[in-house]
């Protein structure tokens, strides 16, 4: 299946199946498995980044979507940001979005959510600058019937879009083009998170280094602390440092049972491209605190036995 062929799914076949039973539509499941697996394959191969279609929980989307998320900024519709595909309520057209999870904000908010998820959307199209030129700025029209649903949300939380009407659906080139436009756009606007430059988290081991590599080890820091792939990198390797061998549950007793820090091997400079690899197995290993800090600042990021050889056996032999 093509973009095309995706976007066409939610504009031609959707209103029809909506009116249908929910459990088991076959159009439900093309949306939750063959669009995302379109929108992947137009991306090309990146663990960074998850697709994920939905036509709702239990009863039909009146706002039906396919949404791509950055996982070292969200791995869900409800919270941070994310570029998704938004269908009309009318299905006059789709919207292809940098959007925001507007479920958080409307719990956090109530009322003032559409407000908030304006301002904030605001923000974020300050960081990108001239990058959004061309591009639909702000607020967006679904059509929604209900000024309290999420669709309503939605339209607010909009950054910048491109609207693709249901008679004038570009040739797949384009709408691939545009998608991986809007990953350049997701991708800047993480790189340019105030928070991976906040004083408060300076290290020790980011002294003196360019605002360049400065911004490339943060965000090799992100990954390392995502919850979810230090758990499973944990998981697979274990416990014990793999550089010096040291375990926290040995010489801490019941304090230290599975305490280890998850070690990405992607050297810094690789970060400074799109790609990059998250597989728990084969891009991450397990190290004691004072490990983890050294191969940050030895020529061994990527290399353990390499660094185990000049810096820990020698040392203690």
């Amino acid at each position: 299946m093509s973009i095309h062929a995706a976007i066409s799914l939610f504009l031609e076949e959707y209103e029809a199946a909506s009116h249908t039973e929910f459990a088991g539509n076959a159009v439900a499941e093309l949306i939750r498995k063959d669009v995302p697996e379109a929108i992947q394959k137009a991306i090309g191969s990146n663990d960074r980044y998850i697709v994920h279609g939905s036509v709702g929980q239990g009863n039909w989307a009146r706002v039906p979507w396919a949404a791509v998320y950055d996982r070292l900024v969200t791995e869900t519709a409800q919270d941070g940001y994310y570029i998704v595909y938004l269908v009309r309520e009318d299905f006059s057209g789709v919207y292809l979005s940098l959007n925001q999870g507007v479920t958080t904000f409307r719990a956090q908010y109530g009322s003032d959510a559409k407000h908030t998820l304006q301002v904030k959307a605001n923000d974020y199209l300050a960081r990108l600058g001239k990058l959004a030129n061309g591009l639909i700025h702000g607020p967006i029209d679904l059509t929604v019937n209900s000024a309290s649903g999420l669709g309503a949300l939605y339209e607010k939380g909009a950054i910048c879009s491109i609207f693709y009407p249901k008679s004038q659906l570009p040739p797949d080139e384009r709408l691939s083009s545009d998608l991986l436009r809007f990953i350049d756009l997701y991708l800047t606007l993480v790189s340019r998170e105030p928070r991976l430059f906040e004083q408060a988290d300076a290290e020790a081991d980011e002294e003196e280094l360019l605002n360049e590599d400065l911004r490339a080890l943060r965000e090799h820091k992100r990954i390392e602390r995502n919850k979810k792939l230090a758990a499973r990198a944990k998981k697979i390797h274990g416990h014990t440092c793999k550089a010096c061998g040291f375990d926290f549950e040995t010489r801490y007793g019941s304090l230290g049972k599975g305490f280890i820090e998850a070690h990405h091997l992607t050297p810094l400079f690789l970060l400074k491209g799109k790609k990059v690899t998250l597989d728990p197995k084969n891009d991450f290993t397990v190290l004691c605190a004072n490990c983890h800090r050294m191969i940050h600042r030895s020529e061994f990021v990527n290399k353990v036995e390499e660094f185990r050889a000049k810096y820990v056996v020698t040392q203690n032999g």
